[in-house]
């Protein structure tokens, strides 16, 4: 029986990789790698030559919350930030909010920017420049379009301005557009210091003393700050450095160093002021309103010590009796609970003001905080400003729109400010209870006076009046003093640790980059190589045939170099016509018992070199000294006919349907002890021939005559004629072509060669390859099918 084919074997193998293969192939294919890796090194030096390099730096604050250690119950309780407005995280979306940013940005110097031009590429520079620009903040500037400044001679430059499209102009004192322009071409000589005046412009270069290199093409641009603030905004990161922590450490990249350790600078000095006018805006209105109430007890009280001086001087009265100081004691004490009732509505009023409209995104809370027996009102002042300094914190960071945080954040303001109002209009009403009874105690105290002389009487209500005006004034002095004290001992929450510091360059990475490059290289001819061999389907050496089909193989045949199709015969010494004797013994030692065996050549589909074979065989068993029959069976194709230039002649077919003798179809090949027995012509039912009982009797004749009989069959894998050949041979030699037999039809031959129970077959290895089998494998054979072996 035939031996199983592998067909699992046969399926697996398009998609496995032979280790030792690809080994062969790494050490065949080493030039790729010395191609690949230079280039993938050189394209990273390139780019990174082309590359503008982003760098990055450094600041550490520290957020302190001091404010929180403040007195409860101190008339300034406001002067320090709410809870909310200390919180870390609150503290880290205000530094990085929009408006934080674009301060920062309006007072540095970055509106213009400058720039040297290299062959690949421009270098931002900054503060070391052979010129300044001074423009004129209140005139339309071009912004984004780049303005060379070409240096001349010592007092001139010239000013070349090229623009093919529309470019916009900002008017940076307005902090707003100001229109498009047309294209624009501008060329023009101007003196250093002098003004160049367009609709469009409005400048002057300053040259500078240090830095003069006029060899390097320098220019400028005008940005728009927005867009600015935009940039830095995104490239800047604030984080806490450990849970708990109040440190912050916030970094920026960008194309300049020396520009982002500036920014940061910066940043922090306007955060940290910032932090302070936050603080002392609440104590600034407080004490605002102090000085409008003193302003008017001031009136008052000059009234009232003039009127007491005059009345004392007119009527020669300095004192007044026991009773009279009793009942103006009493009148005293009430009229300063009227006044200061006065000072509470008035304040309460002030509040109502304040928060009767909707809280804009935009505001910022800091009412005055007045000293109130009334903590409820407190509270919810204090609820108030702390949600909208959160609102403040979430819309600097995120923005307004689509804000779910935000929207639920007003919600709760409009809520609390509704509530705030109906408390205040509450305490309105007891305020008014209070002013009723104590007006009613003034009537009666009043009534008790007017029992009293004239003279007396009046001297009281004037030195009543007088006193209270001036207890009232000092006590709001007094207020006013410890305001102004407090205001003046604020100090910012926060602080900076560590000043802004140059932290490396982040992009590109040179290093990281290089390895990547030298990776890369690796990688694709490893990839190739890889596909190379999963992709490949064709049978390479003996190892693929052992992974379909466990037959026996019973030789290789080296490729051929030589013209003639008679190898054996023409160069008796040649490798080649050691192979097959190699092949002759191996076949002879399968038939060892078998006298006049039938050899059948056979494959599994065209151009394996069935005939080339078959003819070099027969030709080494003919150098044996044995009798050797070759017949060309392959009655579709005949390619002995080719071979021989005996398309014209007599052969088998011809045999078959009895128009020939036997005598006939036997032909000397020129090769001693080797006989040809030719095709024929080419019948229309080839297979019915062969399956005659006259092919039967063909082959017993020769075995009569012959001591060897090698049949040239056709393709197994394409017709049924070799399997009807197969059933009259005693050894079937299947040859394998070296990269060009495909896996799948092997496989399927071998199992259909299984399934019609043809055995003792042995596989022949055609047309190898030492450069192949040892290191690679090539394409580019042409074949013919039937026809023999062709080499190119």
């Amino acid at each position: 029986m035939l031996p199983e084919t592998n067909n699992s074997q046969a399926n697996s193998s398009l998609f496995n990789i032979d280790i030792k293969r690809f080994i062969q192939d790494l050490m065949h294919y080493w030039w790729l790698f010395a191609i690949t890796i230079p280039i993938s090194l050189l394209s990273v030096f390139m780019a990174h030559r082309y590359i503008h390099p982003v760098y990055k730096a450094t600041i550490t604050l520290l957020m302190e919350e001091r404010g929180e250690a403040m007195s409860k119950n101190d008339i300034m309780q406001g002067f320090g930030l709410t809870p909310g407005q200390r919180s870390v995280d609150n503290q880290i979306a205000i530094l990085t909010s929009w408006d934080i940013v674009q301060q920062t940005i309006n007072q540095l110097d970055f509106h213009v920017s400058y720039f040297a031009e290299g062959r690949l590429k421009n270098t931002e520079m900054y503060r070391n420049t052979n010129f300044i620009v001074q423009f004129d903040s209140t005139h339309p500037q071009l912004i984004n379009t780049p303005i060379y400044v070409l240096p001349i001679n010592k007092k001139q430059c010239k000013i070349t301005i090229k623009s093919e499209v529309p470019a916009n102009t900002y008017i940076y004192s307005d902090n707003k557009s100001g229109g498009s322009t047309e294209p624009i071409k501008f060329e023009a000589i101007v003196d250093y210091n002098e003004a160049v005046n367009t609709p469009w412009a409005s400048f002057s270069v300053v040259p500078l003393s240090l830095n003069q290199n006029s060899n390097v093409e320098q220019y400028f641009v005008f940005n728009d700050p927005l867009d600015l603030a935009g940039q830095y905004k995104k490239n800047l990161v604030a984080q806490l450095p450990s849970e708990g922590s109040s440190i912050i450490k916030v970094s920026i990249t960008g194309r300049n160093h020396n520009k982002n350790t500036v920014f940061l600078d910066k940043l922090a000095e306007v955060f940290i002021a910032n932090n302070l006018r936050q603080k002392n805006l609440i104590a600034t209105n407080t004490i605002d309103f102090i000085s409008q109430q003193l302003v008017m007890i001031a009136d008052t009280l000059q009234l009232a010590g003039t009127e007491l001086s005059q009345f004392r001087t007119n009527n020669r009265i300095q004192s007044v009796s026991a009773k009279a100081e009793l009942l103006f004691g009493g009148m005293q004490n009430i009229e300063q609970k009227l006044t200061e009732l006065e000072i509470r509505k008035s304040y309460y009023l002030y509040l109502q003001d304040y928060f009767s409209n909707s809280i804009s995104s935009e505001k910022v809370l800091a009412p005055a905080i007045y000293e109130t027996d009334n903590s409820l009102l407190r509270e919810q002042i204090k609820a108030i400003v702390e949600l909208n300094s959160q609102r403040l914190s979430v819309i600097g960071s995120y923005g307004e729109e689509l804000n779910l945080a935000n929207k639920d954040i007003e919600n709760q303001i409009e809520i609390a400010r509704k509530t705030l109002l109906k408390t205040i209009t509450s305490q309105l009403n007891i305020l008014e209870e209070n002013r009723s009874r104590l007006l009613s105690e003034k009537v009666h105290n009043e009534q008790e006076l007017f029992r009293l002389p004239e003279t007396e009487r009046r001297l009281l209500g004037i030195e009543r009046k007088f006193e209270l005006s001036n207890e009232v004034y000092t006590f709001l002095q007094r207020k006013q003093s410890e305001a102004q004290i407090q205001k003046a001992s604020n100090t910012p929450d926060h602080q900076i640790l560590e000043s802004a510091r140059y932290s490396g360059q982040v992009s590109p990475d040179k290093a990281g980059n290089q390895k990547k490059a030298l990776l890369l290289g690796l990688f694709i001819p490893l990839v190739f190589l890889g596909l190379r061999q999963i992709l490949n389907n064709k049978i390479i050496d003996a190892d693929d045939i052992e992974r379909i089909s466990s037959l026996p193989i019973v030789g290789h045949i080296i490729h051929s170099k030589n013209e003639e199709n008679n190898v054996v015969y023409a160069h008796p010494k040649s490798i080649v016509t050691e192979t097959f004797r190699r092949v002759r013994t191996r076949i002879e030692f399968m038939n060892r018992d078998i006298n006049s065996p039938i050899i059948g050549v056979s494959s599994s589909m065209p151009g394996e070199g069935k005939t080339f074979c078959a003819l070099n065989l027969a030709a080494a068993f003919a150098l044996s000294g044995k009798k050797t029959a070759l017949l060309g069976f392959d009655l579709r194709k005949p390619g002995l006919n080719k071979i021989f230039n005996i398309n014209d002649r007599m052969g088998i077919s011809n045999y078959l349907i009895g128009k020939v003798s036997y005598e006939d179809i036997l032909m000397d090949s020129g090769q001693e002890n080797l006989t040809i027995v030719p095709s024929g012509n080419i019948p229309p039912n080839p297979s019915e021939l062969i399956s005659s009982d006259k092919t039967k009797l063909l082959l017993d004749k020769l075995k009569t005559q012959f001591d060897i009989i090698i049949i040239d069959t056709p393709p197994m894998g394409i017709v049924s004629d070799p399997y009807l050949l197969a059933r009259h041979t005693d050894t079937l030699v299947f040859l394998v072509r070296q990269q060009h037999t495909i896996k799948s039809v092997l496989a399927q031959t071998i199992k259909n060669m299984q399934e019609e129970d043809i055995t003792n077959v042995g596989i022949l290895l055609n047309d190898l390859h030492a450069k192949r089998s040892k290191y690679g494998y090539g394409y580019g054979y042409g074949y013919g099918y039937g026809y023999g072996y062709y080499e190119e």
